[in-house]
């Protein structure tokens, strides 16, 4: 009896180990996923360019970056983070989330016409620091650049 039990404890951890690691991925930290959750914002992209039809439900999310000192004799956020959700519209659909590279502040966004099904490219332009950072510190480089 008490090795039966002992087996299904053993047989129990196992299992909750397997879905702890299973519901982090893509190698998404889970301060990464509470920040993005708490203090980010989420911009519906499918609202983009609507001539085009879209065969994904595609959705960026911002998460500011703490921390960083841009500043001049206060706080405020001087950069962002980027994540983009993506799901089919399937019967049973699948989703991924991807860290985006890039940092800074998105100020535009452009949906590219693409043939190819399941499929989507978009064109982003990134100011190097927020308006405001900008604002604040007139030393910082106000340099732009594009992500596809």
């Amino acid at each position: 009896m008490k090795t039966l039990f002992f087996l299904m404890v053993i047989l129990l951890a196992g299992c909750s180990h397997i879905v702890v690691k299973s519901a982090v991925k893509k190698d998404l930290s889970v301060s990464e996923l509470s920040a993005t959750m708490a203090y980010g914002a989420m911009k519906e992209l499918n609202n983009l360019d609507s001539d085009i039809e879209k065969d994904l439900l595609v959705r960026l999310y911002q998460s500011p970056i703490f921390g960083e000192s841009c500043f001049i004799e206060t706080q405020g956020v001087c950069r962002n983070n980027y994540y983009l959700a993506v799901s089919t519209f399937d019967e049973f659909p699948e989703s991924t989330v991807f860290k985006l590279k890039m940092v800074g502040e998105v100020i535009e966004m452009q949906w590219i016409r693409e043939s190819k099904y399941d499929y989507v490219e978009i064109e982003f332009t990134l100011n190097s620091y927020t308006k405001e950072a900008l604002t604040n510190n007139k030393s910082l480089v106000k340099a732009q650049k594009k992500y596809c």
